[in-house]
């Protein structure tokens, strides 16, 4: 295990990273893209420099089985990367940038499946497009502004998660389970909501905007 280093600036080599473990280390804009970080685990690690405002690099990472606990992962960037089975939780993730990662495993053209535990993250502003999160944990996140174009979220858990201003229309969100979400701006008139679990309170909320009155 690595703990308690600041890495400034870094290009890293994969005989560095692989299958390693970081605690409470500091990455000022460094450079992991393309690496195998397959397994990896980082504990209370930052990525992100607020002197500079600079996120680190992770494209096209294979981020496979890797695991962030309550790590700062704001402006990272992490597209084009293999995240199936990615574990992330309780990470602060403003603005990460996810757009056309893989979250799943084809086995033929026709036939996949996704998985991924994201659960108590910060990702607002961040950018999700394209990605498949199908049957994922997905709970307690925020996803103030986030963008999500044509990603689908299908059968995935989002209870308790926050939204905040997003389009709903953007993205697939069929058989999700969005109980204890705040929906603001979710028309029952243009987002396919079937299979979709919500309870009462959301349930009355959802039909009082298209101009229903629900009586007790």
């Amino acid at each position: 295990m690595i703990k308690g280093r600041c890495f400034e600036g870094v290009h890293f080599e994969q005989q560095e990273v692989e299958g390693e473990q970081f605690s409470e280390c500091r990455f000022i804009d460094c450079n992991f893209s393309w690496l195998d970080l397959s397994d990896s685990r980082f504990v209370d690690c930052s990525f992100y420099d607020r002197e500079s405002e600079r996120g680190c690099l992770l494209q096209g990472c294979d981020l496979r089985e890797a695991s962030f606990l309550r790590c700062d992962l704001t402006l990272a960037d992490c597209s084009r990367s293999q995240c199936l089975g990615l574990e992330m939780r309780d990470c602060q993730a403003v603005g990460i940038n996810f757009g056309h990662a893989s979250f799943a495993n084809q086995i033929t053209a026709k036939s996949y499946f996704c998985e991924a535990h994201l659960t108590g993250n910060n990702f607002s502003y961040a950018n999700f497009d394209g990605c498949l999160l199908e049957k994922c944990e997905l709970g307690g996140n925020r996803w103030q502004g986030a963008s999500l174009l044509g990603a689908s979220l299908a059968g995935s858990d989002l209870s308790g998660s926050e939204f905040g201003q997003i389009d709903w229309t953007s993205f697939n969100l069929q058989g999700c389970d969005l109980r204890q979400c705040d929906l603001p701006g979710l028309d029952l008139r243009r987002v396919n909501l079937d299979g979709v679990q919500i309870n009462e309170e959301q349930q009355q909320t959802l039909l009082e905007q298209i101009g229903l009155v629900v009586f007790p």
